[in-house]
This record gives C-alpha cells, structure tokens and sequence, in this order.
C-alpha cells in the first residue's frame, strides 16, 4: 500500500455521540512520501473541559474564533480522498467520530484502515504499553507536542513504517487495510426513572458529574447506575 492517510483527532470526550472534535491533523502518503499536510483546529458546540485542556494543551480561547465542523469536516473528506487511513487506535476512536461528524452532516464517510494500535498489541506484546507515547519512546520516534494531532498523526506514521520493516515480512496482512464497519448507534434519551435515581444516587453519596445528565443516553445512565451502585450501594 503506497497510499493512504495518517490521522488523529482531538475531541472534548470519548464518546462519539457526546462529543465534541476539536483538531484534526493529518499527512497524506502517496508513494512513500509527503504529499499533503492537513491541521486544523475547531470550534466545538461545547466547552472544552480543564481536564481536556490538561492533556492536550487547547483551551476554549484557541478554539474560539476557529471554523466549526461544519466547515472543517467537508474539507477533511476531501483531503482523504478515497483512500485507507491509519491511525492508532483508529477504529474504536478516531474513526467513529469523524464518521458521527460526518453523518450530522449528510455526508459518507466509509473507510479501510490500518490500526497501529492493533498491529502493536500483536507484535510487540512484550512491552507493558502501546500507547503511542510508550511506542515512540521504544523506537525513538520524536514526539514533542504529544496529544496535538497533527504531532500525533506525523509520530504514527512513522510509527507504521517502523512496524513495517520489522514484522511486514513475518505478518504482511496485518498491514492490509480491512473496512472499518460500525452503526452508528441510536441516540435513545434517558428516562425520567432514570434521571431521578441518577440524581438521587448522587446527592445520597456526594457525587458530582462531569457529564451532563440531560445529554446521556439511556444505556449510558444505565452504566452510570450500575458503576455508582457498584461502588457505593443501592438507596
């Protein structure tokens, strides 16, 4: 494969219908090197929480005045062209969000891809983390600017062709694209019961929510529930 575009996003949380994507960095690849370059910041429909700015370095005022996704994501599809993305841990992350944003817009967003993540946790399963971090320090990748997504997406692309030269030749389908197929689930609402143990559940064992109740599904309240009664006990 001599085609194909590197990925990573940064979002407000890790729910793809909850959440927010607020940079979106990227390299197209086309013959072994560098045609394209994409880096974007965006302006999401929520705050970005201190916990979030902790770990990414973006804050509310860098997002501010920057295009929505609205804008960023028709731009995005076209950079992508029709070819496969990598990613780590693109399919259970990066993927389902871009394809929820793309969906809230009418637009298909249908890919193949390659996940570092997963060809890692198979290769290199003597390692105590894969973390993209862990596997940049292990292959000496530079990664200065951690958790900003073009970084990211740059330090994964070289993180695949490091992976490439060492295990291609002992495992070469594990570095062919495969469709990365997900429904994007139904947002159903939380009941009224739901919403009213929840709240009590919280008020009997001091516990303060950094989600907003209003905006959790039903099966998400549900595992809330579950989590807090685990912990503390029923009321």
């Amino acid at each position: 494969m001599n085609t194909y575009v590197v990925v990573d996003i940064e979002t407000t949380g890790a729910h793809p219908l909850n959440s927010d994507i607020i940079e979106i960095g990227a390299v197209y690849i086309e013959n072994g090197k560098i045609t394209g370059k994409f880096n974007k910041l965006i302006c999401p429909t929520q705050e970005i929480s201190p916990y979030i700015t902790s770990i990414t370095g973006i804050t509310n005022h860098m997002v501010k005045y920057e295009p929505p996704i609205e804008v960023i994501m028709p731009q995005f599809i076209d950079f992508c062209r029709d070819v496969p993305l990598i990613g780590h841990n693109i399919i259970l992350f990066d993927y389902r969000m871009l394809k929820v944003k793309a969906a809230s817009l009418g637009m298909a967003f249908d890919k193949k891809g390659i996940d570092t993540l997963v060809i890692s946790r198979k290769v290199l399963q003597e390692l105590p983390s894969r973390k993209l971090g862990a596997l940049c320090e292990y292959y000496e990748i530079q990664l200065e600017n951690a958790h900003r997504a073009y970084d990211d997406a740059f330090a994964t692309y070289e993180l695949y062709l490091k992976l490439k030269d060492d295990f291609y030749v002992k495992d070469a389908k594990l570095f062919e694209p495969v469709p990365m197929t997900w429904d994007i689930p139904k947002h159903v609402p939380l009941t009224k019961r739901q919403k009213s143990y929840l709240i009590s559940l919280c008020s009997r064992y001091d516990i303060a929510l950094k989600e907003d109740i209003d905006a959790l599904t039903k099966s998400e309240c549900s595992r809330l529930i579950d989590t807090i009664v685990l912990k503390h006990g029923k009321i």
